[in-house]
């Protein structure tokens, strides 16, 4: 819960997720989208998000729902988190048409963890 003196287990180390994407050429990112939609379904009290559904859309459309994915996510973001800019759904939209998802994803995971009372890196 927000505000709450115990580590939430959706805080996650941005660094270390930056890194071991790095490391694993990218495959690390899918174990990333799968914490954060468990993060987000919490924080929304609703099964709205499902990795196996991303998976699929993901591969079908040649990556593109990943593109629309993100968009939502920041949504949702932007309805929860005081504070975060209205126009991020936009910017990340735009990080991912460039290939920089796993930017989108540092900032999400920031908001994430800034919902959980954390607000270290």
């Amino acid at each position: 819960m927000p505000g709450s003196d115990f580590r939430s287990e959706h805080v996650r180390s941005i660094g270390w997720d930056i890194l071991w994407t790095v490391l694993t050429f990218g495959l690390y990112n899918v174990y990333i989208q799968s914490r954060q939609i468990h993060a987000l379904n919490a924080m929304l009290r609703q099964d709205k998000y499902g990795f196996w559904s991303w998976a699929l859309f993901t591969i079908l459309t040649f990556g593109l729902y990943q593109i629309y994915h993100e968009y939502r996510k920041s949504k949702d973001l932007v309805a929860l988190v005081p504070g975060v800019n209205d126009m991020e759904p936009i910017l990340n939209v735009a990080l991912s048409c460039c290939g920089f998802h796993i930017v989108a994803d540092c900032l999400q995971q920031t908001h994430i963890n800034q919902f959980y009372g954390s607000t270290s890196l």
